[in-house]
């Protein structure tokens, strides 16, 4: 997929009123799946308790408002600045319940929120009761995770609350990705942020070795076309009988709508030359500017590595893998094709997300910016191509900062390189 022009940078607010114990357990799982590892993804801030000084049953703290879009009005006079904010969308996802709908001082917030047009809202409904919302709520299309009610006397830790996790990150992944993700060409000027508008079309190009990787391949194609709105490249259906094999692969993993590659690692894979061809051509970065001799700023989209390896199979490393995530399949896991395909898109969004808060960096001579956290083999793909540069370079990466062995590592393998990360270079 091409590098993402006007995406929006989102900043997601999560409301859920403070007799609701559930909301408190949900909210810090949407955090933990939105900003993984040290600070990547958007800002996640929370809004339950009433404002510092207020009586109990004020509302909370106001959201500031973001810069209007092009062509619409300014935003209302209640909006506070913060410096160095680069975010240009508001989302905010209402765990609605039957105390946020009786309370009165919810109820009206929540729908002042709504009918402001610089938000997204994105009501997620924990109850029946959810939809007995003011107008400007209830026309919205709810989030309905499943599960719901939880059983009587659920601790909030157990299998049923699990589910309730699993099915509302799904479909915060789903909402969240037809905002973030880049619109195809055709697509009308200015954003379509509904939740319930189709997903931007995003290929996942399903790389495996068919001597022993099929059966798990075959299983996530199936999920994709059965269970999504995403598409799938799989040699077995999309390679045209008497084509050029290594065209069509190369064309795809280059087509603008393949946003993510999932590789089902086996003990065949690595013994593979398409495999692992494949693999090394998707990861390879992009120029985003110019030529890539001169490029300031680079993207790369995500690959997770399903790992299929049975019990005492030896086989080679992969040195192509880098640091991909990784999820261990195991044919009777269950949910495991959602959970893998819903990793792998949030990543496509986050990887989508970076690329446009790097375009906030307006790099200085002699510094590069990129959207992923930066590995041995990215990076030398990079230097590759500027064989002139023997200064030092600064690498501008997501996130708050690589720890201290993932920095000492890089500082060996590239002493002429230093690395800043995005939060460092906006402050």
């Amino acid at each position: 997929m091409a590098a993402p022009l006007d995406v929006p940078i989102p900043e997601i607010f999560v409301l859920w009123h403070p007799r609701c114990p559930l909301g408190e357990k949900l909210a810090r799982r949407i955090l933990q799946w939105l900003r993984p590892g040290n600070g990547l993804g958007p800002e996640v801030f929370f809004r339950c308790l009433p404002a510092p000084g207020a009586a109990p049953n004020a509302r909370p703290l106001p959201l500031p408002l973001t810069q209007p879009h092009p062509g619409e009005a300014p935003p209302r006079s209640d909006a506070y600045k913060t410096p160095n904010k680069v975010s240009n969308l508001q989302v905010v996802l209402a765990l609605i319940e039957e105390n946020l709908v009786a309370d009165q001082t919810w109820r009206f917030w929540l729908e002042e929120l709504a009918l402001d047009s610089g938000r997204v809202i994105m009501p997620v409904a924990l109850d029946t009761t959810a939809y007995n919302m003011p107008a400007a709520v209830r026309k919205l299309n709810y989030l309905r995770p499943n599960g719901l009610p939880l059983p009587a006397g659920d601790a909030l830790a157990g299998p049923a609350f699990e589910e309730v996790v699993r099915s509302l990150l799904k479909q915060i992944t789903e909402a969240l990705c037809r905002v973030m993700l880049p619109k195809p060409a055709e697509a009308p000027a200015g954003r379509s942020s509904a939740p319930n508008s189709p997903l931007p079309k995003v290929n996942i190009f399903l790389s495996h070795a068919k001597v022993d990787g099929t059966r798990p391949a075959r299983r996530l194609r199936d999920y994709i076309y059965s269970q999504t709105q995403l598409t799938a490249f799989f040699d077995e259906n999309d390679i045209a009988y008497g084509s050029v094999f290594g065209g069509v692969i190369d064309s795809d993993l280059k087509s603008v709508d393949t946003a993510a590659l999932i590789a089902v690692r086996t003990a065949g894979y690595a013994s593979r030359p398409w495999c692992r061809r494949e693999f090394s051509l998707f990861r390879r970065p992009r120029p985003v500017d110019g030529l890539p001799q001169g490029a300031r700023r680079w993207f790369l989209y995500p690959a997770l590595v399903v790992e299929a390896m049975t019990g005492g199979e030896p086989s080679s490393g992969v040195a192509e893998f880098g640091n991909s995530s990784v999820i261990r399949w195991g044919d009777n896991v269950p949910n495991l094709e959602e959970l893998i395909v819903t990793t792998v898109i949030r990543d496509a969004m986050l990887a989508s997300f970076h690329s446009a808060m790097g375009a906030a960096i307006q790099p200085k001579e002699n510094q590069i910016v990129i959207n992923w956290l930066p590995d041995p083999t990215t990076l030398l793909h990079i230097l590759a191509s500027r064989p002139e540069d023997q200064h030092e370079i600064e690498v501008v990466y997501p996130g708050r900062g690589l720890s201290f062995l993932d920095l000492d590592a890089l500082n060996k393998f590239f002493p002429n390189l230093t690395f800043r990360s995005f939060e460092e270079a906006l402050s």
